[in-house]
């Protein structure tokens, strides 16, 4: 188609940068380890400064509250409070790997058994189904999740090898296919940043056509796995994580900083915090 989304102190390594680097040899970001079974707050220099327990937990987010929203397998969708207090939750039937707050107050949630992504409120009240197009069994199903503006949808489909874009009524209005996508968000400029066990992260237009691309060919020898979370930053830039790193690469490619170590074993999914943007668009955390 083509129309038109504390307990651990020790410092973490920083592989080095390729280039001369204008930006800071670090950001703080929140990480999810879906081995290590833990979703991480970690400082600019790589110090991990808050860690929760989340079994197989894939996608978090920090609020705008100080709380982190995480999916875990496990525990289903969560609201953690610095102090480690649950104060919100919400459990699928079967195996959820996504999570998003939405302006409105609600929460997305991936609902992999039922194939269906749904809105829950506050009280944890299930207030819309939105079901998906698949084929895929319940573990290959919804990787992440992400609300747009019109009440669209875009959803990595990992087992079917595609991202889709919903509409509220279940539609299928945008797709592109593409080798296990793991995580998608959509641009302001309307193009979707995809990142996925192809190897890679690609930037395509609303017509399909490739306008960005970076494999994990181009990082320095050692550097191994598969991009899983991914986001584009305001200025330009694209981090990701890939199977216990994390990397900030310009566009025309250059490593900026990179960090990892034994405290971000099995980091799938990763978000920038403390930049300016719109959140709910899955573009950036505040």
């Amino acid at each position: 188609m083509s129309r038109h989304p504390l307990g651990l102190a020790a410092l973490l390594v920083a592989l080095p940068a390729l280039a001369a680097d204008p930006e800071p040899d670090g950001r703080p970001f929140v990480g999810v380890t879906f081995q290590k079974n833990k979703v991480l707050a970690v400082a600019a220099d790589g110090k991990v400064e808050w860690e929760f327990d989340a079994p197989a937990c894939l996608d978090a987010w920090k609020l705008p509250n100080g709380n982190v929203l995480v999916a875990s397998r496990a525990k289903g969708v969560l609201e953690v409070t610095p102090e480690k207090k649950v104060v919100w939750s919400f459990k699928p039937d079967g195996e959820t790997y996504t999570c998003q707050r939405l302006p409105n107050g609600r929460t997305l949630v991936g609902d992999n058994r039922n194939a269906r992504l749904v809105e829950v409120d506050e009280k944890g009240k299930v207030v819309r189904e939105v079901k998906l197009q698949t084929k895929a069994k319940e573990h290959g199903m919804i990787r992440t999740a992400r609300w747009l503006p019109g009440d669209r949808y875009l959803v990595s489909q990992r087992e079917d090898n595609v991202v889709r874009e919903y509409d509220a009524a279940g539609t299928v209005v945008w797709e592109h296919k593409v080798t296990a996508p793991m995580s998608a968000v959509r641009l302001p400029t309307g193009n979707t940043l995809i990142a996925g066990y192809f190897g890679g992260v690609v930037e395509v237009a609303a017509d399909g056509k490739e306008v960005w691309k970076f494999t994990m060919k181009e990082l320095p020898a050692g550097a191994k796995g598969q991009p899983y979370g991914v986001q584009r930053l305001p200025n330009g830039n694209t981090v990701f994580a890939a199977d216990g790193a994390v990397y900030e690469v310009t566009p025309d490619k250059k490593l900026v900083w990179s960090r990892s170590g034994p405290a971000l074993a099995g980091l799938f999914g990763v978000h920038v915090t403390g930049v300016p943007g719109d959140a709910t668009k899955g573009e950036v955390l505040r």
